[in-house]
């Protein structure tokens, strides 16, 4: 029997990766099945041109991606003896040796390329060394370096690997780049370069050198956005200052008007950004597009600190608040919408923030009684509806097979998780009906259980996809609202129990637990330990951060305080939960979104979704839906 043509054709499991994944170019490879599209992309870089793969192309292609998601070397060896082709392709393009190179098994990647592995293999993600790029992977990278592979590869969307490594931030992976000879100031498609990368994660030493590699310093990108402006942005004070001690222009403005300073006002609250940029020469009187000074926009924001370090001889404590929570989400919910409805315009994809988080916050919008736009809703109700119903034969087959289950799309990375937990989530929260194919799809995550209980990820791409809590939490929701009882029985109860004793190490971690352990019927005593970890990590501006060393933000904020709510039955009258809804009406931007800025690996090609704050915009989407949330509890 061919379980794999019994399962589903290449084709379609192709067409179903991709729409998936959520991501455009994917797509549009997925639905050219002839390779036009492929081509004419690889064809734009000066690439090689190829046939379109297929998904799980390749003697044993399936088999071997899954013992690499499972670091299991000795079955890797196997398959390989057995003939097993070290040039597989997934539906995403990947061949075995990406995901390797990206989750540091070196000794998996002597093999596929003792066993013939193209070093170089190209894809519209970029290349093996990209991989390991994005994961900061030195021992990876010097691998493929003795393999002479291209170190000034670039992706579909002019994303180079020296851009890449500098994003993840690793000095040594950089330092190598540069001595392999990486071009320091190429451009990718929005004008960004590796200085822009790495300025915008705060990475001070990677800064230090690419400045010392001849990089340009006020390099504009296509928003006239220069480095410093993005390290202002987020207050990265030692970027802003390596940056401003090699001649950085401290007074440039990027399309809006707005300078360093200027965006230091408004989006962080750090003093010591503030002072650095006074002390470059930063021009206190500039206004900004709308006429708005420096104090004037620290003020609209609330960012006491900042007023503080301006306004010699005047003490600020508390602002006044430009909106209601009503205002807010109606500000809010307009734009989350009008993007929802741009991404569903421009793609067929299928994603875990647009449909997923996305229709969470706009399902809650609707029971508090908000309206939605049928131009947003209908057209996203058939596409989640056309998903279903695609995947249901699949689905349905891989229940009673556990070789079909291993042609389920994406299982092979361990992607099955991150992406039906957020898609049946989403339409729970849309009062989507129970029927066949939403039970076979909660059956089909609810196999992917670890032993311990937990659902995992493979390869994070924080925050959004990295903490098993949240993955775990979400599961149980999912599988209360559409899995049948054979499937779940007990599942539940595991997943409680983990829980319960997993360590948590940062916010979204304690905030997946508390909604985990609510989901899943905990008792008193353990949500009470939750909530009470979560009220700890409160800061003194109201507001959560995602990571100890950062900033408070609207996607921690929002986050801990929806579960608070939801979860620990934390009353909105509650003061901390008051401290937190002032810190989110005073950070939302006037056009109804909030700033959060990106920490994921950039391993989707960079697509725009119709929402403001460019390649942070998935991350700001994500925030303002938390935000939305919190603050729909209030009404």
């Amino acid at each position: 029997m061919n379980i794999r043509k019994m399962a589903v054709s290449p084709k379609t499991r192709l067409v179903l990766g991709a729409v998936l994944v959520g991501n455009l170019s994917i797509a549009a490879v997925a639905w050219s099945v002839t390779g036009k599209i492929a081509r004419a992309g690889q064809e734009k870089r000066g690439r090689k041109s190829t046939e379109a793969p297929i998904a799980g192309h390749g003697k044993l292609g399936q088999d071997i991606f899954l013992a690499i998601d499972h670091r299991d070397l000795a079955g890797v060896q196997a398959l390989l003896k057995k003939g097993g082709d070290p040039n597989s392709r997934n539906g995403l393009e990947f061949t075995p040796l990406y995901i390797a190179a990206a989750s540091y098994q070196m000794d998996v990647m002597g093999e596929l390329l003792k066993a013939g592995a193209d070093a170089d293999a190209e894809s519209n993600y970029g290349t093996p060394l990209m991989f390991a790029a994005a994961t900061g992977n030195i021992a990876g990278a010097t691998i493929l370096f003795g393999k002479g592979v291209n170190v000034n590869a670039v992706r579909n969307d002019g994303m180079s690997v020296l851009m890449m490594a500098s994003y993840s931030g690793n000095p040594a992976l950089v330092g190598a780049l540069l001595e392999h000879k990486a071009e320091v100031n190429a451009k990718d498609d929005l004008g960004d370069t590796a200085l822009m990368y790495a300025a915008r994660q705060g990475h001070d030493k990677v800064t230090e050198m690419l400045l010392g590699a001849g990089v340009e310093v006020d390099t504009v990108d296509n928003d006239h956005k220069t480095p410093l402006l993005e390290a202002a942005k987020v207050g990265n004070t030692k970027v802003v200052e390596l940056l401003m001690a090699k001649g950085a222009n401290v007074n440039a403005k990027d399309a809006h008007g707005m300078t360093p300073l200027l965006l230091a006002a408004s989006y962080n609250d750090s003093p010591e950004t503030i002072r650095a940029l006074v002390k470059g020469g930063a021009d206190a009187k500039a206004t900004d597009s709308k006429g708005r000074d420096v104090i004037r926009l620290a003020v609209l924001k609330g960012n006491v600190a900042c007023i503080n370090e301006l306004s010699v001889g005047t003490k600020v404590t508390r602002m006044s608040l430009n909106r209601n929570p009503r205002q807010a989400v109606l500000a809010s919910l307009k734009l989350v919408q009008s993007s929802m409805g741009t991404f569903g315009n421009k793609t067929s994809c299928v994603s875990c923030h647009q449909e997923g988080l996305g229709r969470m916050a706009t399902g809650m919008a609707k029971s508090k009684g908000f309206t939605l736009s049928p131009a947003m809703t209908l057209p996203q109700d058939g596409r989640m509806n056309g998903v279903l119903m695609a995947l249901k034969p699949l689905h349905e087959q891989a229940l009673k097979n556990s070789e079909v289950m291993k042609q389920v799309p994406l299982i092979e990375i361990n992607e099955v998780n991150t992406l039906d937990t957020w898609i049946l989530a989403g339409m729970s929260a849309q009062k989507y009906p129970r029927n066949a194919a939403s039970e076979s799809m909660a059956d089909v995550l609810a196999r992917q259980q670890s032993k311990d209980g937990s659902w995992t990820m493979s390869l994070p791409r924080a925050p959004m996809q990295s903490s098993p809590f949240t993955f775990t939490a979400l599961s149980i929701q999912c599988l209360e609202a559409y899995g049948t009882k054979k499937e779940t029985a007990g599942r539940i109860e595991r997943a409680r129990a983990w829980l319960a004793k997993a360590p948590a190490k940062n916010s979204e971690d304690r905030a997946g637990r508390m909604l985990g352990l609510k989901w899943a019927h905990a008792g008193s005593v353990d949500l009470k330990k939750a909530a009470k970890e979560i009220m700890a990590d409160q800061r003194p501006d109201g507001g959560w951060a995602q990571l100890p060393g950062m900033h408070s933000d609207a996607y921690a904020t929002g986050q801990a305080l929806y579960a608070l709510h939801e979860g620990g039955g934390v009353a909105v009258s509650d003061a901390a939960y008051q401290r937190g809804v002032r810190y989110l009406l005073r950070t939302q931007d006037e056009d109804g979104s909030w700033f959060v800025n990106k920490r994921a690996i950039p391993a989707n090609n960079y697509f725009d979704g119709g929402f403001p704050h460019g390649q942070s915009q998935y991350s700001s989407f994500n925030g303002s839906c938390w935000a939305m949330m919190a603050l729909l509890e209030t009404l």
